[in-house]
This record gives structure tokens, sequence and C-alpha cells, in this order.
């Protein structure tokens, strides 16, 4: 190898090496200048805000829930949910501005009444015979408590054990999600 190549072959590996350190060097002055213009922006503060916000965040509650009030031989009538759970007082947790579906299957009519907490808009309240439905709309936060007045039963020759069941909703809107 000639004089002239073994130059040209040491200036190209020298300035091979230069261009590489200067794009390091380049690259960890960006890396810093983002740093400290974070820093200086007060950004970081708002990522650990915006996580602990995060952390502490309930999950929505549902718009609207249903229950079908049905006939029992113990307690004459009773709260039905969708998974087939009953109880003659139930509980729901909704959204402002959320409904509650009831369905009448028992034997006998009931309309719904609001027994304590905020004005609500019933659709329906009379149910008057088998398969009526009522929708409540619960248009502001607070604690709802609904019953039934029940009527006479449909058919005669209907018996039950024991006293009549009380049926109790209560219905707790908005203020996020509980157990």
């Amino acid at each position: 190898m000639s004089d002239q190549e073994q130059f040209d072959a040491s200036v190209a590996k020298t300035g091979k090496l230069v261009l590489q350190v200067f794009a390091g060097v380049a690259i960890l002055a960006a890396l810093m200048m983002s740093t400290f213009a974070l820093i200086r922006s007060g950004d970081t503060s708002t990522v650990v805000t915006s996580r602990a916000a995060a952390a502490q965040a309930k999950p929505a509650l549902p718009a609207s829930a249903s229950v079908m009030i049905n006939h029992v031989t113990r307690g004459c009538h009773t709260l039905v949910l969708p998974d087939g759970s009953s109880s003659p007082s139930q509980t729901f947790h909704l959204a402002t501005g959320g409904l509650l579906h009831v369905q009448d299957n028992d034997v006998m009519p009931h309309t719904l009444i609001r027994v304590s907490g905020p004005s609500t808009d019933f659709t329906g309240a009379a149910m008057g015979h088998m398969g009526a439905k009522s929708t409540v709309t619960f248009p502001v936060a607070g604690t709802y408590v609904l019953s039934t007045k029940a009527g006479e039963d449909y058919m005669k020759g209907i018996t039950t054990i024991g006293a009549d069941n009380t049926l109790h909703i209560k219905v707790v809107v908005g203020g996020g999600a509980t157990a």
C-alpha cells in the first residue's frame, strides 16, 4: 500500500471516529436540553398529578339497572335482579340521570312510590297487570328510597306463607362507584 493510500485510510478512519464522537455528543446534548426544558416548564408535576388522579379515579357508575317484582310463596313478593338473586330489599348505584326499570311479574298489581330522597320522575308507576313496566329517572345525586303499594291478587286461591314482604329499593345516585 502506498503512502498516499495509507494516509487516506488513516484520514477516513479518524474522520469516521470524529463523526461518531460528535454524533454521540449531539445526542447527549439533545437529551439534556429536553430534560431541562421539562423541568423548567413544570410538565413533570403535571405527569405526577395525572398519575395520582388516575389512581384515585373511580369506575363509572351504570346509567341504568333493572329489577322484577315476582310472586313467592313465603312473603308473597320479592325483588329479583337480572342475575336471579332475590330479596325484598335491593340497593342500586347509578349515575346522575340514571334509570331504574321495574317490571311487575307478581300475581297482584303494584304501584311504585318514592319514600324518601330527592324528587324522581316516574313513568308507569301504577303497574296494574302482570308484565307491566315502570321506569324511574333519578335527575340529581342523592340517596333515594322507593317502595311499592301492593293491590289485591289478580287470581283467587293464591296462598302464601307468613306476612307479606314490604319491598324496599334503595338507589344511590352519583358520587362514583362503590362496593
